[in-house]
This record gives structure tokens, C-alpha cells and sequence, in this order.
């Protein structure tokens, strides 16, 4: 463990602090310092979407990758708005000790940037970063017009995650996507044809008429927290075309505001796979 923290604590270094060789061919560099790198990570059950900025509950930890290693002067929590990186304004100043848990709601978010609540609106979103003050005075800013806080090396890192985005997105009522809606499938069914959608449980939407098969059904699961869609593996048709056993398994996305659903489905029988498509079910 402390060999890869050396390793990385050098690439970082070198991140920051490359320089090209000086004119007179001594290529000399100045000396180099450890930096120490945060670590920003959303509490569980806590927001990760702004559906309604009017219920919306954000909380997130404050800490560093590298514990044991060389610590901060302080931490500044800092957060931005739709990729301005000219106006960064700043949530908790002053942070010593890690982990610290911040709470964040849309009232702090709008009074950080001088709006109210009622102007966060769809389409927004939030990031959130450290600003490292070091022991021997310097910043290493979270977001900058140009490059980044870090070398791709320690954003890759695993276990790493130096920033958290808060989208603003619609808020999600599943039972809009309950009716007749419309498949575009333009790959691998190569069509567009309708579909009945009903809703199964709280979370579960079943999906009948696939590929034009009016027996043909597969149910989608949604995160309400993440927005997200799954489709376990499961069969549709006992025979398709020639095959036995037609099938599905994916993932997506559902998108409140168009009342659209994007999946990317792997389709798969007893004899094989035919691969990966895209399909989007729309109104």
C-alpha cells in the first residue's frame, strides 16, 4: 500500500508541477511538495438528482483518499453552476477535520449563488468541489477555466472522486408512463411500433407488444433516486423466428421531462446472441 501511494503521490506531484527545462540546458526543476487529494463522496440514501428543488435533500462526505498522508491546511467546499467556472462560489470554508458530512438543500444552493429557489430549474446542474489550501500556502483550486485539479491518473484512481454533480431533472411520476407509448428501435428490430405500458408494484413498468409481438412482454424496474432502468435478463418469446427462448437484459434511462424511456438492450437466444442495440419508448 505505501508503494502505490508513493506512486500516485508522484504522479500527482509531477501533475502539478512539470515544468519545461530552463533555457541554459540545466533542466533543473524546483523542488516538489505532496499534495493531499479529496475525497467527496454522497451519503447513502441521500439525493443525488434535484427533482423538486422544494423537498430536495443532498448530504455528502468530506475526506481525503489518502488519510494518513501529508493533510490539508484546509478545505473550501465549493460549488459551481452549469459549467461557470468563472463564478464558483463557496458552501463550507475553513474545513480541518475529515471526515466532515455536509448537508445541502436547494436554499443553500440558491443563496450561495444570489437567486431563489424557484430559478433552479431543469436543465441546471450543480458540481461540487474541495479547494486544497496547503500547509506551505498554496490553493489548488477544485475548478479552473482551464485544465483540471488533477491528472487524469488520480481521477482514474480507484476509489477516487474529486468532484459530485447534482443534476436538476423533472420530478419523476411513473404513472405518466402508463398507456400507449412508441418504440423506436431503428437497429436491431429496425421499426418503430406501439407498445401498452402498465405499471406493476411501485417501481416496475411492463412494457406489451415487444418487437410486434402482442404476447411479448419484458418489464423495465426504475430507480426513482437515480432515474436509472434495468431490465433483468428474462425470456419474451418461448420462439423467435427459428430460435428458442428470446431474451433481453439491459439498461437505461428515464427522462421525466420528454416522458421517455432510452434502453440498451442485449438480445440473446439458446443458440447465441445477436448483441447489443439502443431503443428509445416514447409518448
Amino acid at each position: 500500500m505505501k508503494t502505490i501511494k508513493s506512486i500516485y503521490s508522484l504522479l500527482l506531484i509531477l501533475a502539478l508541477l512539470a515544468t519545461s527545462c530552463s533555457d541554459d540546458g540545466g533542466g533543473n526543476l524546483p523542488d516538489l511538495s505532496r499534495v493531499p487529494i479529496p475525497l467527496l463522496t454522497q451519503v447513502e440514501n441521500s439525493d443525488i438528482l434535484i427533482q423538486d428543488p422544494a423537498i430536495f435533500q443532498g448530504k455528502f462526505s468530506v475526506d481525503l483518499l489518502f488519510p494518513e498522508d501529508v493533510a490539508p491546511k484546509f478545505i473550501d467546499v465549493v460549488i459551481t453552476m452549469n459549467g461557470d467556472y468563472k463564478t464558483i462560489k463557496v458552501l463550507e470554508s475553513n474545513l480541518t477535520s475529515f471526515p466532515t458530512v455536509i448537508d445541502l438543500d436547494a436554499a443553500k444552493i440558491a443563496s450561495a449563488f444570489g437567486i431563489n429557489v424557484s430559478d433552479i430549474v431543469p436543465g441546471d446542474y450543480f458540481e461540487v468541489g474541495a479547494n486544497i489550501n496547503t500547509v506551505d500556502g498554496k490553493l489548488i483550486p477544485a475548478f479552473a477555466e482551464v485544465g483540471n485539479q488533477f491528472s487524469a491518473d488520480i481521477a482514474n484512481f480507484p476509489g477516487s472522486n474529486l468532484k459530485i454533480k447534482y443534476p436538476v431533472v423533472c420530478p419523476l411520476d411513473l404513472d405518466e408512463f402508463v398507456g400507449e407509448f412508441t418504440i423506436d428501435d431503428p437497429n436491431f428490430w429496425e421499426a418503430s411500433y406501439p407498445v401498452t405500458i402498465e405499471r406493476e408494484g411501485e417501481n416496475v413498468l411492463v412494457i406489451t407488444g415487444f418487437v410486434e409481438d402482442p404476447d411479448a412482454v419484458i418489464k423495465v424496474t426504475i430507480d426513482p433516486q437515480t432515474t436509472k432502468a434495468s431490465v433483468s435478463k428474462q425470456v419474451f418469446a418461448p420462439v423467435f423466428f427459428s430460435y428458442t427462448n428470446g431474451a433481453v437484459e439491459g439498461s437505461g434511462e428515464i427522462n421525466a421531462c420528454e416522458n421517455s424511456i432510452t434502453l440498451n438492450l442485449t438480445y440473446t437466444v439458446d443458440q447465441g446472441s445477436f448483441g447489443s442495440y439502443g431503443l428509445t419508448i416514447k409518448k
